[in-house]
């Protein structure tokens, strides 16, 4: 006991010095505008090209330094899309290294979908050409390269893809792109003192130490006085996110990654894992700024620990300040109501699977990922039930197809709080209803497995024929 307390207090005098060594602005630096990716609203065949590169990039907000990003800026252009369209889509490969792009969420066949068997080599490219068949959505495509995807997206190869409905355009939901409807893109990422990434491929998780939104950090927005839409990406590598707003008000969650909830639901928290996208709505009514946090409020103490190496929590956990504008309209304070949320109740699982994550030696049923080996074939438009588990909590995400959260941690879900999606915390015992409603090949599967990129990359995945 002697000995833990000295230790204990041998920390806590360091982070004394710590803190009082650290020049003031390191933690009351001012807040810059939050930077909104591009839109780039595409339809009827239109072409769009995503151009893989190395792209400069101000990480510390002073020094530019080497990333990747997709056209001239890191991190890719948003993609709006309607649903019963399609467009023409190059990526080309300016890389010195082979690529492959998943997009994630997308409801298409494996041949075109991307992703692990569509390596893309340097100075080439590959141009599918993708119908949209799906409701409102908000999906996002990365790298998904064999062994790389996790570095690769971490430099930069990201992006979100947003579908539209006609239905998703009524009730009120606030829709006007970078005004009323943010994305927030969030990454945790470690920097030396020349600004530069760092990264460390040896561990099955990578926890950064700042929080970055839409490549920046310590984010204010300036909105409308109403309702605010937040599109919401974790595109970390591994950290899960604990979401709240700083005055205690809860989010109205309205949306996961594919599909509206029946009706909003009030939540103090939201979990956000690794590769999940969810669509939440801020009342700013009221006029007062707020703080979306990843996290508790945190002092001096706990950021100077994080600096220190005493703990894996971020240094700063701001996600975003909204600071509303103008007086609210009548029409902006009317609370919006949600479309059908298209749930196809009940659904009638036709088999029973059993998955056991093991994120210590990353394999699926004991069972390392291999490029050569198909683990599942399932029958297109049925409905199975899988039961999910891990050793410790992780993320799990699927290719191609969407579930319905049928239980977690032992607590079955009620019907207001289901919505299609394709990530799923797995903490305890979880099972959740797949539809397959999309076909893939021995030459071109879907993906499934661990939803932290550098725990796939180590194997925690398989791939999935349906047929």
């Amino acid at each position: 006991m002697g000995n833990y307390s000295r230790r204990r207090f041998l920390q806590g005098s360091l982070v004394l010095a710590a803190s009082s060594s650290v020049s003031h602005y390191a933690f009351a630096e001012d807040k810059v505008p939050l930077w909104i990716p591009p839109l780039t609203a595409v339809g009827r065949g239109s072409p769009i090209l995503l151009n893989a590169r190395n792209v400069k990039k101000a990480f510390d907000g002073k020094q530019k330094v080497d990333a990747w990003g997709f056209n001239d800026s890191y991190l890719g252009p948003t993609i709006k899309m309607k649903q019963n369209d399609f467009l023409r889509l190059t990526y080309r490969n300016n890389l010195s290294e082979a690529i492959a792009i998943n997009i994630q969420g997308l409801q298409a066949n494996g041949e075109i979908s991307g992703s692990i068997n569509r390596n893309i080599a340097p100075q080439t490219s590959w141009s599918p050409i993708i119908p949209i068949k799906q409701s409102a959505s908000t999906c996002w495509y990365h790298s998904d390269t064999i062994g790389r995807s996790a570095y690769q997206s971490y430099r930069g190869l990201v992006g979100m893809w947003i579908i539209e409905d006609e239905q998703s355009k009524k009730g009120l939901i606030p829709n006007k792109y970078g005004e009323n409807d943010i994305p927030l893109i969030l990454q945790d990422i470690s920097l030396n003192y020349e600004g530069q990434q760092l990264f460390n491929l040896d561990k099955n998780q990578f926890l950064g130490k700042q929080l970055f939104v839409n490549g920046q950090r310590n984010c204010f927005l300036n909105v409308p006085r109403g309702f605010i839409r937040l599109r919401l990406l974790n595109a970390s590598v591994s950290r899960p996110y604990y979401l709240s707003l700083d005055n205690q008000q809860p989010l109205l969650k309205i949306a996961s990654g594919l599909g509206f909830l029946s009706q909003p639901q009030e939540i103090k928290t939201l979990l956000l894992v690794p590769g999940e996208r969810a669509e939440v709505l801020v009342n700013l009514t009221q006029g007062q700024t707020v703080r979306l946090l990843a996290g508790k409020d945190r002092g001096l103490f706990d950021q100077v620990r994080s600096m220190l190496g005493m703990s894996d929590d971020l240094e700063d956990n701001l996600v975003v300040e909204l600071r509303p504008q103008g007086l609210a309209s009548a029409f902006a304070q009317q609370k919006p109501t949600l479309p059908d949320a298209n749930l196809g109740l009940p659904l009638t699982p036709v088999k029973e699977r059993t998955f056991v994550l093991n994120t210590q030696d990353a394999m699926i049923n004991q069972r390392r990922f291999d490029p050569r080996r198909i683990d599942l074939v399932v029958k297109l438009d049925t409905v199975e039930r899988w039961i999910l588990s891990a050793d410790q909590p992780t993320g799990f995400q699927l290719q191609g197809a969407k579930f319905l959260i049928e239980q977690q941690n032992g607590k079955r879900l009620t019907k207001a709080q289901l919505a299609w999606t394709d990530t799923v915390w797995v903490e305890g015992e979880t099972r959740i209803l797949v539809k397959f409603e999309n076909q893939s090949s021995n030459s071109y599967p879907f993906i499934f497995g661990a939803s932290n990129l550098l725990l796939a990359d180590k194997g925690c995945m398989g791939l999935l024929v349906v047929q």
